[in-house]
C-alpha cells in the first residue's frame, strides 16, 4: 500500500480535504502538515485517502501535489500528541473535524436543545458555509448558557456567533462579539480559546481594513498557541497572519513575511530543525515565484542544509540538498553546482533507503545534466529513474521517467527516439489522468517532430503543440500554456515553405506570441513577457508591419532589462535594429547598432559582435557626411502679421494634428516629462496614425546662433527632446515631431513654424527655427 505525508500547502495551515473528487464538492477540514495517509484511489492530481496518523479527517479527497511519498507509514507515537482543548467550542470543532460537517450536524440535531449540541450544530453550519443557521444556533446556545450560569459555554457561543457574523460580512458586529468572548475567556483562564478569540479579532480587523491592528492581534494569538503547544491552533493563526501580510504587501511578500516570522521564532527557541524547515518553505516559495532571485534562493537553501546537518536529520538533509540543486539550476552558470548538490542528495537518500526521494532526485539530475549539455548522462539518469519506478510500481513516476528520457534523446539529436519516448510518456500520463504531465510530454514530442524537418513533420509538430495547449487550458495551468504558446510561436516563425503557407505561419506565430504575452502579464512574469514580445515583434516585421514590430521589440527590451535578462535585451534590440534598417532610418539605426554591439560584447558573443560591427560600418558608408556645414537654410515667407484662422492656421489645415507645448514656469521639468509620457500612452489607444507635434524653445539656440537664455528653459526643453526620441523609437506609429522655436518669436511666427513643421520636419522629425528680422524665418532640419 502506498503512503504519503502532508509536506506543504500554500496557506501553511494544512491540506484542504473535500468529500468528493471535484473541487466544487463540500470541504471537510484540513490534514495538518506531517500527517500520514494511505492511497485508496487516484484520479490525476486528486487522491482519495485514509488517514494513518496525524491530525485531520479520517478520509476524503486531497490534492496529491501537497503530499510526498514515504516508504513506510510513521508510527503514531512518532507524532506529538495534539493539544486537547476543554472548552465547549474546542470539543465541537474537534467533532466536526473528525466526523465531517454532515455527520456532526446530524449528531447535534439529534440531541435536542442542549447547549453543547446547539454549539456543535453551529460549528457544523460554519464549516458548511451557512452563516445564518450558525448564528441562530449559536444565539440559542448562548441564551441557555447565560440562564445556566455557564460562563465558559457563554463565551464559546459568543465566539461562534462572532464567526457567523464575520462570515455574513458583518465585520464590526463580529469584532464586538469576539472582543466580548476574549474578555470572558480571560476570566475563565482558557488560553487556547483566548488565542482563538484573538485570531477572530484579527480576521474582523482585516475585513475592516485595519491592517496594523490585525497584525498585532494575530501575532499575540500565535505567541499564546506556541506557549501552550497547540500546533493546530498555531497553523490556523498562521493562515490569518498570511492573509494579513497578503493585504499588506502582496502574495510574494506575504509568504516571505510568514516564513521570516517562523524563522525568528525558531531562532528564539533554538529549534534548528524548525528553523531549517521554515527556510526550506521560503526557498520553495521563491522558486515558484516569477521574480525569484537565484542567488537568494541558493543562499537560503544552503543555510537550511547547514541547520539540518546540525540537527542530524538525514531525510531533511537530502531534501535540502535537493532544494539547493533546484535553486542552482535557475542560474545558467551554476549547472555544475546543481549537479553536484543533486548527486550528494542522491547519496544521502540511498544511505537512508528513501527510494521515492531517489526518483525525484534522478529527475532533477537528468534536467541538470541536460541543461549543462550532457545529454548522455541525462539519459542514463532517466533510465535509472525508469527502473526505480518499475520496481516501486509507480506509474506516474514511470511516465515522468519516460518524459525525461525523451528530453535527453532530443538533446542527443535522436529526434525519432525522442518522439517515440515522448508519445509513450503522454500515453502513461493520460492513463493516470494527469493533464499537465501529458501536455508537457506532448510539448517535447512537438519539439522532436519539428526538429525532423519537412512539411509533414511541421504539421505533426503543430498539431502536437496545439493539443498540449488545449490540455494546459483544461488543467487551468496558465504558466504551462504560456510556455507552450512560446514554443508554438518559435516553430511557426522557423517554418519554410510556399509563400502563402509561410505568410500564414508568420501570422499565426504573432497570434500565439500575443496570447503568451497576455498570460505572462497575468502571471506577473516579466522575463516571459519579454520573450513573447520579442517573438511578436519578429512576426510583425516578417509580415510587413515594421513599425508595430519595432514597437513590440522595444517593449521586449524594456521588459528584459527589468527582469535582468541581458541576452534577451540584446536580442530584442537587434530585432528592433533590423526594423529600423528596413524603414530606412539609418541615423536611429546607427545609434542602436552601436548599443547592440556593446551589449553583445559584454555578453562575450564575439560572432554577433563582429556582425553588428560590420553593419555599423555599412550604415556609416551610406549616411551623408557633414563637412563642417549645417546645410542650406530654408526660408518661410511671412503671410500676415495677424493670425488668419481660416487660411494659415495649422489647426484648420490638419484636424488630426496635436500640439503639446512645454510650460516654462512653476513646476519641475520631470512632471512635464511624465505628463508627456502619460499623454503618449493615451494616444496609443487611438486607432490610426496621429501627427503629434511637441513644441519647445531654446534647445537649438546655441547651434543656430539664437541667443541661449541664462535660465533653465533650454535644459528643460532638451530633456523633452530626449524623451521624444525614446518615444519615437518605441512607438513609431505616433509620428512624433519635435519643433524648437526661437525665444523671441511672436505668436504669428510660432503658428507659421508649426504649420511648416507639419509638412516638412526633416529626415529625423526634428526641426528648429531661428528669427531673421529681415522678415524671414529660417528652418534647419536635424
Amino acid at each position: 500500500m502506498v503512503h504519503y505525508e502532508v509536506v506543504s500547502c500554500a496557506e501553511l495551515g494544512g491540506a484542504l480535504v473535500r468529500e468528493g473528487r471535484g473541487l466544487t464538492t463540500k470541504q471537510i477540514a484540513r490534514l495538518c502538515v506531517g500527517a500520514v495517509v494511505s492511497e485508496e484511489e487516484r484520479a490525476g492530481e486528486r487522491l482519495r485517502f485514509k488517514k494513518v496518523s496525524g491530525s485531520g479527517p479520517e478520509a476524503g479527497w486531497v490534492s496529491a501535489t501537497l503530499l510526498a511519498r514515504v516508504d513506510k507509514p510513521k508510527k503514531a507515537v512518532a507524532s506529538p500528541a495534539a493539544f486537547k482543548g476543554t472548552s465547549m467550542f474546542a470539543l465541537a470543532e474537534l467533532a466536526v473535524m473528525q466526523k465531517g460537517p454532515t455527520a456532526a450536524l446530524q449528531e447535534g440535531s439529534a440531541k435536542g436543545k442542549d447547549a453543547a449540541a446547539l454549539l456543535l450544530v453551529a460549528v457544523a453550519h460554519l464549516a458548511d458555509g451557512r452563516a445564518s443557521e450558525a448564528a441562530a444556533a449559536a444565539l440559542e446556545a448562548q441564551t441557555i448558557c447565560v440562564q445556566a450560569g455557564k460562563q465558559e459555554g457563554e463565551a464559546s457561543a459568543i465566539l461562534a456567533l462572532a464567526l457567523a457574523k464575520l462570515m455574513a460580512g458583518e465585520s464590526r458586529e463580529a469584532l464586538n462579539l469576539a472582543t466580548s468572548a476574549l474578555a470572558l475567556f480571560k476570566e475563565v483562564g482558557d488560553k487556547q480559546m483566548e488565542a482563538s478569540s484573538l485570531s477572530t479579532i484579527a480576521n474582523a480587523r482585516l475585513a475592516l481594513k485595519e491592517i496594523n491592528v490585525a497584525e498585532s492581534a494575530v501575532k499575540e494569538a500565535l505567541n499564546i498557541f506556541r506557549i501552550i503547544g497547540d500546533t493546530e491552533g498555531e497553523q490556523a493563526a498562521q493562515i490569518t497572519f498570511h492573509d494579513v501580510c497578503l493585504a499588506k504587501g502582496g502574495r510574494d511578500k506575504a509568504a516571505q513575511s510568514v516564513a521570516e516570522e517562523r524563522i525568528a521564532y525558531c531562532k528564539s527557541t533554538c529549534d534548528k530543525k524548525g528553523e531549517g524547515e521554515a527556510l526550506q518553505k521560503l526557498v520553495v516559495q521563491q522558486l515558484s515565484s516569477s521574480t525569484a532571485s537565484h542567488e537568494q534562493a541558493v543562499k537560503l537553501s544552503q543555510q537550511a542544509l547547514g541547520l539540518f546537518r546540525e540537527a542530524g536529520d538525514k531525510r531533511l538533509e537530502a531534501a535540502a540538498l535537493h532544494t539547493v540543486a533546484a535553486a542552482e539550476l535557475l542560474g545558467p552558470a551554476e549547472l555544475l553546482a546543481s549537479s553536484q548538490a543533486a548527486e550528494e542528495a542522491l547519496r544521502v537518500s540511498r544511505e537512508i533507503g528513501d527510494e521515492a526521494g531517489q526518483m525525484d532526485l534522478l529527475f532533477t539530475l537528468s534536467s541538470a545534466r541536460l541543461a549543462a549539455g550532457q545529454p548522455s548522462e541525462a539519459l542514463q539518469r532517466a533510465e535509472e529513474a525508469q527502473s526505480l519506478a518499475k520496481k516501486l510500481g509507480d506509474k506516474r513516476g514511470a511516465a515522468r521517467a519516460a518524459h525525461a528520457a525523451a528530453a535527453a534523446k532530443l538533446g542527443q539529436g535522436d529526434t525519432s527516439g525522442s518522439l517515440t519516448a515522448a508519445r509513450t510518456a503522454a500515453a502513461l500520463f493520460r492513463a493516470e489522468a494527469d493533464r499537465v504531465g501529458e501536455a508537457g510530454a506532448l510539448q517535447t514530442a512537438a519539439k522532436a517532430a519539428a526538429a525532423q524537418g519537412g512539411s509533414a513533420a511541421f504539421k505533426e509538430a503543430a498539431e502536437l503543440a496545439k493539443s498540449a495547449i488545449g490540455l494546459f487550458r483544461l488543467a487551468e495551468n496558465d504558466a504551462g500554456e504560456a510556455g507552450m504558446q512560446l514554443v508554438l510561436a518559435n516553430m511557426l516563425l522557423s517554418f519554410e515553405g510556399p509563400l502563402d503557407q509561410a505568410f500564414k505561419a508568420k501570422m499565426d506565430a504573432g497570434y500565439a506570441a500575443e496570447r503568451a504575452r497576455a498570460l505572462f502579464l497575468l502571471l506577473g512574469d516579466r522575463r516571459g513577457q519579454a520573450q513573447a514580445s520579442h517573438l511578436a515583434a519578429q512576426s510583425k516585421i516578417l509580415v510587413g508591419d515594421v513599425d508595430a514590430g519595432i514597437e513590440a521589440a522595444m517593449q521586449a527590451v524594456v521588459l528584459a532589462r527589468s527582469s535582468g535578462d541581458k541576452w534577451g535585451e540584446a536580442s530584442a534590440m537587434r530585432t528592433a535594429l533590423g526594423g529600423q534598417m528596413a524603414n530606412g532610418r539609418y541615423a536611429d539605426g546607427l545609434r542602436m547598432a552601436k548599443e547592440v554591439k556593446e551589449l553583445f560584447r559584454k555578453l562575450g558573443a564575439k560572432n554577433v559582435e563582429e556582425a553588428i560591427g560590420s553593419l555599423v560600418a555599412k550604415i556609416q558608408e551610406v549616411m551623408p557626411q557633414n563637412a563642417g556645414s549645417m546645410g542650406p537654410r530654408l526660408t518661410i515667407q511671412p503671410k500676415s502679421v495677424n493670425m488668419n484662422l481660416t487660411g494659415t492656421s495649422v489647426f484648420a489645415e490638419a484636424t488630426n494634428c496635436i500640439v503639446w507645448s512645454v510650460p516654462m514656469t512653476h513646476q519641475t521639468y520631470v512632471l512635464y516629462c511624465l505628463e508627456l509620457l502619460k499623454f503618449v500612452d493615451d494616444l496609443k489607444n487611438v486607432p490610426g496614425k496621429i501627427a503629434f507635434l511637441v513644441l519647445t524653445r531654446g534647445v537649438m539656440g546655441r547651434h543656430t546662433g539664437e541667443p541661449l537664455p541664462t535660465q533653465l528653459e533650454g535644459v528643460i526643453a532638451a530633456t523633452v527632446w530626449a524623451v521624444c526620441r525614446t518615444i519615437r523609437l518605441e512607438s513609431p506609429k505616433l509620428q512624433v515631431t519635435t519643433v524648437d522655436i526661437p525665444n523671441s518669436a511672436t505668436v504669428h511666427e510660432m503658428t507659421e513654424c508649426i504649420r511648416v513643421a507639419r509638412y516638412d520636419a526633416g529626415p529625423r522629425s526634428e526641426v528648429s527655427f531661428i528669427v531673421d528680422r529681415s522678415n524671414q524665418l529660417g528652418q534647419r532640419p536635424y
